[in-house]
């Protein structure tokens, strides 16, 4: 019997969620782990079998409709479900073969089709005798480069063709690769409480391994360690989780001591406490947000990070303008996630080609609002966790014949030492193997 609180279980029930509601993967995850209240070593698991799952799903699927008499899409959703959890964990994981196979059946008889275990046995050991034919079957990048892009490395057909038209094949194959790899762990040292070196110094006494990132000054990478939100140092608002390409936008903004700064699409409140850092706790920044469950967590990491100078407001960043124009907006806009899809493997699955045509307009329409309520010599922060041309360069590139009296602004020795392309709208960060995540961000002043 498989208990309630396993990894595998959790990781099933997650799965369905995603597949049945149109779940997101962190979201059921988080709701799941407070319910059912698994260890961490459970916890772990059931994260790791969830995002890898959704990452190599194209792959799961081609191995299985060559090992099922019938089309996988035929089966019932939680035997679907079943059979990816447990074929990912025989070709990506050391877990032992028949403790794999003999809890996918305990999973399937917990079920309500219980009387498919022996499909789901069949066609698990099926796989575990032809395991080198069906591995040899697969396409191959020299002789199918789209269909080897699509289904070994598990990305949708559309996205992979509208890479290949602007980046080739070779530079498409790298940045798929990068996106099925581990997304690093960095946080970022809340400098208003402690500096890297003492905090570097207190996770190595905790048991957490981790280094300075030379590029940021306010940079960790976790190497390895124990669960870094139950540690007093997450507790005691020392660190903020945070990628390091993502840090990089308040930077790009500059803040300083005093100013009245707007970040219009703020939550969770990553960037806009890293703002408020910057500006040394001195001076106001407004927070909104559309939705009041999000504006009152801006609240809830300010209030940890002992941050003074952040007003949440729960309002639609199109229609809110303040007393007086501001000094500085960050606008970090909704988007695609084509460039954090590492981080959240069912963006691939989620994302549609169509979506381009709804999220567009909404980033023009928030820019050209931004630009109202800015000051003269006011400085606006744009920026995307996408990768495509349409939310970033053609964005900025419309922004500017619509509104003359705005520049691009890029300091000179911006992320010299990052891996960011300098373009002439902003700088583009490719997500690659061990590296940031995919970003685009450029800074507009106004005359």
């Amino acid at each position: 019997m498989i208990k309630k609180t396993s990894g595998r279980r959790l990781a099933l029930d997650a799965l369905l969620a995603i597949a049945e509601e149109g779940a997101y993967a962190n979201r059921i995850l988080n709701s799941l782990f407070t319910k059912e209240q698994p260890d961490e070593k459970e916890k772990r698991l059931a994260t790791e079998l969830v995002l890898g799952t959704l990452r190599h799903r194209s792959r799961l699927d081609f191995l299985l409709n060559r090992l099922l008499t019938k089309e996988l899409s035929g089966l019932p959703v939680a035997i679907r479900e079943v059979l990816r959890l447990s074929l990912y964990q025989l070709i990506f994981t050391n877990h032992p073969a028949y403790a794999v196979v003999n809890e996918a059946v305990a999973l399937t008889k917990a079920g309500k089709y219980r009387g498919l275990s022996r499909l789901v046995n069949g066609v698990l050991r099926n796989y575990l005798r032809r395991q080198q034919e069906l591995e040899q079957a697969l396409p191959d990048f020299a002789q199918d480069p789209v269909g080897h892009l699509t289904i070994v490395h598990s990305h949708p057909r559309w996205l992979v063709e509208r890479w290949i038209r602007r980046w080739g094949e070779e530079m498409t194959h790298r940045l798929v690769e990068a996106n099925n790899a581990p997304a690093p762990l960095s946080v970022r040292t809340n400098t208003l409480r402690i500096n890297r070196d003492e905090l570097l110094a207190a996770m190595t006494k905790a048991g957490i391994e981790a280094e300075p990132v030379p590029t940021i000054p306010e940079a960790i990478r976790v190497k390895s360690g124990q669960e870094l939100t139950s540690n007093p140092l997450w507790t005691e608002g020392y660190f903020y989780i945070q990628d390091e390409a993502s840090m990089l936008v308040a930077h790009l903004l500059a803040p300083e001591p005093g100013m009245v700064i707007a970040d219009l699409c703020a939550a969770p409140g990553g960037k806009t406490t890293h703002l408020a850092q910057l500006m040394n706790n001195l001076g106001r920044i407004y927070a909104l947000d559309q939705f009041e469950h999000k504006t009152a967590l801006i609240a809830e990491n300010a209030r940890r990070l002992g941050i003074g100078i952040i007003e949440p407001l729960t309002t639609d960043a199109r229609c809110w303008r303040p007393a007086e124009p501001v000094d500085g907006i960050l606008l970090d806009a909704p988007c695609t996630g084509t460039g954090v899809i590492r981080r959240r493997p069912d963006i691939r699955w989620r994302r549609q080609p169509d979506d381009l045509a709804q999220l567009v307009p909404l980033q023009q329409e928030l820019l050209n609002h931004a630009a109202s309520l800015l000051r003269p010599g006011g400085r606006l922060v744009y920026s995307t966790c996408s990768l495509e041309r349409e939310e970033n360069e053609e964005q900025i590139t419309r922004f500017l014949a619509a509104h003359p009296e705005f520049r691009v602004d890029l300091p000179a020795n911006f992320a010299v030492d990052f891996p960011a392309d300098r373009l002439a709208e902003g700088f583009l960060i490719m997500p690659r193997v061990d590296g940031p995540d995919g970003f685009f961000m450029t800074r507009l002043v106004k005359s």
